[in-house]
């Protein structure tokens, strides 16, 4: 069959013949103005009953079709023919018949793409981040950062889904790279048994179970994590397990980390620690509570700790209410040790007090929030924290804004003020952290 012949068949079934020129612009090469079919196939291109062969801009009205080409033409004829009378479903119901088969097995195909498109959801971000750190320590100078993330969400089964994460991040002032290649951050999977949820794999358990709004632990590591789940009154509790090993990485750019090493404040590797530990929840939607207990090993004993331990505990509560656009949230710390370092014995708590309203979401452009807390970070009591503006070994104000100047563009501006917990308590320290989020 040639496609002339469809072009008929189709115009007059869908969309009548032709009888005046179609304005628009050329759709096809090989399909002039003054072709006998111009208008035609014009108007059937436009309204989507024909595509042509993209890799050439080409039409082939005089190639031979499949069946399969007709069918794939057809079925587009028949979502037109809505619109039509009855003389004009008639006839295409005709084509219809004549390519039943062809039109099944279009649909099982497609229908199977279709799925199987729907197993995987990406998405990511680019972001640029500024940060700099000022006041009596002597780390001054400004860190500058580009990251890339890709995440890609795969569904399994029915049962199973799995998660990946890419990333690749550098330093603007060395012009080093972090992690030349990219870095497979996250690989994992994810299983739910009944009301159960096990997770496998690298993963970040902060993520999935957050233990004291993440005053401790946000950090990927190799390892599982359980969390069981049951209702109560008018909420939920759950109770986690999380098992694994943190991931030593670099120094450079955003992974650095600041450790007591001889007796000094200095950037070091993050070492490497054996995590196991457990939290229970509840949770209404309103209220949420959290107590819990993990034990860090002191992976590449970077960090000297008091009484030549290799290891500490560190136990914590978490209490938040949400206001409707105002949640309020306590959280406290406190470790079995903490760093040989003579002025700082006692210093084994970590707490964080924070009042956040609203916050900028990607999808809605010109959103925006806003936070203010209280915070301090001991070395021990809060190993691997969540916050952007945060400060080790120092205790002090921070506050925060955040609005969404377009949809997927998100901006941050954060602001730390307070002072070393040494001997003397009057180091201070300032902190100030920016940085801008497209994300797709």
């Amino acid at each position: 069959m040639k496609k002339t012949l469809v072009s008929a068949l189709t115009t007059a079934l869908v969309v009548g013949a032709a009888s005046t020129t179609f304005a628009a612009a050329n759709p096809f090469a090989d399909v002039p103005a003054d072709h006998w079919a111009y208008d035609a196939v014009s108007e059937l291109q436009a309204k989507g009953v024909v595509n042509g062969y993209a890799v050439d801009n080409t039409f082939r009205g005089n190639q031979n079709m499949t069946r399969y080409e007709m069918a794939q033409i057809v079925a587009k004829a028949m979502a037109k023919v809505e619109t039509g009378d009855a003389a004009t479903k008639a006839m295409v119901d005709k084509l219809a018949a004549e390519f039943r088969d062809e039109l099944a097995n279009l649909g099982v195909r497609m229908d199977d793409l279709e799925a199987r498109m729907d197993n995987v959801k990406h998405s990511g971000f680019i972001r640029y981040r500024y940060d700099r750190k000022t006041g009596d320590d002597g780390f001054h100078n400004p860190n500058q950062f580009v990251k890339f993330r890709l995440n890609s969400a795969v569904k399994i089964n029915d049962h199973v889904d799995g998660y990946a994460r890419v990333e690749w991040s550098h330093d603007v002032n060395t012009d080093v790279s972090n992690r030349d290649g990219g870095e497979v951050a996250q690989l994992w999977v994810h299983g739910k048994v009944g009301t159960t949820d096990i997770y496998a794999g690298r993963m970040n358990p902060n993520d999935y179970a957050s233990f004291l709004h993440g005053l401790v632990l946000d950090t990927e590591y190799t390892g599982g994590q359980v969390t069981f789940n049951k209702a109560a009154g008018n909420g939920n509790i759950s109770w986690t397990i999380d098992a694994g090993k943190t991931s030593g990485s670099s120094a450079l750019a955003e992974d650095v980390n600041w450790a007591i090493v001889g007796g000094e404040l200095k950037a070091v590797t993050r070492s490497q620690a054996r995590v196991i530990g457990t939290h229970v929840d509840y949770n209404n939607g309103k209220f949420d509570a959290g107590l819990g207990y993990y034990n860090f090993s002191n992976g590449l004993n970077q960090v000297k700790l008091t009484n030549n331990k290799s290891s500490f505990g560190v136990w914590g509560i978490g209490l938040g209410y949400n206001f409707g656009d105002v949640y309020l949230t306590g959280d406290y710390a406190r470790a079995s040790e903490t760093v040989a370092v003579a002025g700082r014995e006692g210093d084994k708590d970590s707490y964080n007090i924070q009042v956040n309203y609203k916050g900028a979401k990607a999808s809605q452009p010109k959103s925006w929030g806003a936070y203010v807390g209280y915070q301090k970070l001991s070395y021990t009591a809060s190993p691997f924290p969540t916050y952007d503006v945060k400060y080790e070994g120092a205790k002090g104000w921070k506050v925060g804004v955040d609005y969404a100047f377009m949809k997927n563009i998100v901006g941050t501006l954060q602001y730390f003020d307070g002072k070393l917990m040494n001997r003397n308590g009057n180091d201070k320290v300032r902190r100030i952290f920016g940085q801008v989020t497209f994300s797709f």
